[in-house]
C-alpha cells in the first residue's frame, strides 16, 4: 500500500514528461530497449514505468478511498439498521435487495453517465453502487448476532443496547466486515479501471491504469507493452490485496477465538 502514497517518489520521471525521438521504445529486456526506460515508452514518448507507478495513486488510491468510505458509512448505517425494528427499516432492506441482483459495474455505469466525466465522479458512482451491498451485509449479520441466545440472555439481564453493540456485536462483525471490505477493495480497483477504460472515469493524460489501456488499445499489435504492462499492474494489485486481506482475516480469527 506504500506505493499508493509514495509510488510517484520512486518514479524516475514525471508522468507527463515526453521524450522526443523515443516514442514506442520497447521495454528494457527487449533487444532495442534501454534500461533508462524500464517498461518502454508510449506513442507520446512518456515513460510507462513512471506512469504505472503514478497509477498506484490514481487507481489503487481511488479504490482505497471508496473502500474506507463504504466501511465507515456502510458499517454505521448497517449496525443502526440491524439494531432497530421499524417499518421504514423493513422497506429499506427490501429496497436494497433489488440492488443485490444488479451488477455493481452496471449500476456504476448508469450513475456515471448522469454526471460529468471525471475520476471523482467515477469514484462517487462506484461508491453509491457498492454501498447498499455492504449495508445489507452488515445489517444481516447484526440481526443474526442479536438473535443469538447469549445476546438475548444479556438483554433479559438488563444489558444496554449500546453496551451490546460495543462489547458483543462489533467484535463479532469485525472478521465479516474485513472480508467484505477486501472484496470491495478488489472490485473498486477493477471498476475504477473499467470506467476509465470506457471513458467514464479518468481522462487523458491522467496516468490511471484503465485510461492508459484505453489510450494505447489501438497500439496493441504495434506496441503491446503499452497495454499489457498496465494490465499486469492491475492483476498484480488484485493479487496483493487478496493476499493481504486473507492474512488480516487469519490474524483476526486467531485472536477472536
Amino acid at each position: 500500500m506504500g506505493l499508493v502514497f509514495f509510488g510517484y517518489l520512486l518514479a524516475p520521471y514525471a508522468a507527463d514528461r515526453q521524450f522526443s525521438g523515443m516514442e514506442l521504445m520497447p521495454p528494457s529486456w527487449s533487444d532495442s530497449g534501454q534500461i533508462s526506460h524500464f517498461f518502454g515508452t508510449d506513442d507520446l514518448g512518456r515513460d510507462i514505468f513512471s506512469r504505472v507507478l503514478y497509477g498506484f495513486y490514481y487507481t489503487v488510491g481511488s479504490a482505497l478511498v471508496i473502500t474506507i468510505a463504504i466501511g465507515i458509512l456502510g458499517g454505521i448505517l448497517g449496525v443502526i439498521a440491524g439494531t432497530k425494528r421499524s417499518g421504514s427499516i423493513f422497506i429499506l432492506s427490501h429496497l436494497f435487495d433489488t440492488f443485490l441482483f444488479t451488477p455493481i459495474l452496471l449500476i456504476a455505469i448508469i450513475i456515471a453517465t448522469l454526471m460529468e466525466v471525471s475520476l471523482i465522479n467515477a469514484m462517487l458512482a462506484i461508491f453509491l453502487a457498492m454501498l447498499p451491498h455492504f449495508i445489507h451485509k452488515i445489517y444481516q449479520m447484526t440481526q443474526r448476532e442479536l438473535a443469538r441466545e447469549y445476546v438475548i440472555t444479556l438483554k433479559l439481564e438488563g444489558a444496554r443496547k449500546r453496551d451490546l453493540i460495543r462489547e458483543v456485536i462489533l467484535p463479532n462483525l469485525t472478521v465479516i466486515a474485513v472480508k467484505e471490505l477486501a472484496h470491495i477493495f478488489v472490485i473498486a480497483v477493477l471498476d475504477i479501471s473499467a470506467l476509465s477504460f470506457i471513458s467514464l472515469g479518468a481522462t487523458s493524460p491522467t496516468p490511471e491504469w484503465g485510461a492508459m489501456i484505453r489510450d494505447s488499445l489501438e497500439l496493441i499489435y504495434v506496441a503491446p507493452w503499452t497495454v499489457i504492462l498496465p494490465g499486469f499492474a492491475i492483476i498484480f494489485t488484485l493479487l496483493i490485496i487478496t493476499m493481504l486481506g486473507n492474512s488480516i482475516i487469519r490474524v483476526l480469527e486467531k485472536y477472536r477465538y
